[in-house]
């Protein structure tokens, strides 16, 4: 796996071991913060603008930082105009945190959610 940070998780045997991408673990982080209701979307910030460069596919608005177990994520969100900000963002962060301990094992010590754009319906833009 070329320039892909690769965390291997201890496993009960001693035949096999398991290497969880950070690319697997942002996009089971946007999916979590997609469910959330209000939330529309995720996005690249300014600040990802190697991401938009480098042309990579990796999720859109989604970082991972993985060290010895843990993990840190930063989501960039779209939400939907009139949705309670402050209440989507901390629903978002416990499903997020709930849903990537849960399916990779990974302490999840903080995730961040940056609310990047805010999108109107198209009744009211009329």
């Amino acid at each position: 796996m070329d320039e892909q940070n690769v965390i291997a998780l201890e496993t009960t045997t001693d035949v096999d071991q398991v290497h969880i991408a950070d690319d697997v673990i942002a996009v089971v982080a946007e999916i979590a913060a997609l469910e959330v209701d209000g939330i529309v979307g995720t996005t690249a910030g300014k600040g990802d603008l190697i991401q938009v460069i480098s042309g990579k596919k990796k999720p859109k608005g989604v970082k991972v930082e993985v060290s010895e177990g843990d993990a840190l994520i930063d989501l960039g969100v779209v939400v939907k105009y009139g949705a309670k900000i402050q209440k989507i963002c901390k629903e978002a962060q416990e499903k997020v945190k709930n849903s990537v301990e849960t399916m990779t094992g990974l302490n999840v010590v903080s995730v961040n959610i940056h609310v990047v754009g805010v999108q109107f319906d198209k009744e009211q833009e009329a």
